[in-house]
């Protein structure tokens, strides 16, 4: 077995035997939007200073999960959306001081931005494939 390997990531696991099914990426694709859900929520607020949070996870909820939920599944997260902590509240409970609490969740972003794009070049791969 050959995994994937990355300076920052542990490995996936690649066989060339094995004919992935949807059962096996099914594992991978929920953690893979969830992470590009959060990564883009995260990183639009921080660039955008005035918007509250739930403005930020309803931008990136367009950008990655809405166009594979049914219209039943919307107007629950639209909703869930509404339950964002304010930007203030969040950001203090981050930290007292707000330059320090920016770099380091820049930097925390980063990591996670490179782990979803090892996850999106792996659902990439032709063995991913369904």
């Amino acid at each position: 077995m050959r995994y994937v390997h990355s300076p920052f990531y542990i490995g996936l696991p690649i066989n060339p035997q094995l004919h992935y099914t949807f059962g096996h990426l099914l594992t991978h694709l929920p953690c893979y939007s969830g992470l590009d859900f959060t990564a883009q929520a995260l990183r639009h607020n921080l660039m955008h200073p005035g918007e509250e949070l739930s403005v930020s996870f309803r931008a990136a909820y367009g950008n990655t999960l809405k166009p594979h939920h049914s219209f039943l599944v919307k107007p629950i997260f639209s909703a869930a959306m509404s339950a964002c902590p304010y930007r203030k509240d969040f950001y203090a409970k981050l930290g007292d001081d707000p330059s320090k609490v920016g770099t380091l969740m820049s930097k925390w972003l980063e990591a996670l931005e490179e782990r979803v794009k090892i996850l999106k070049e792996f659902l990439g791969r032709k063995e991913a494939k369904w």
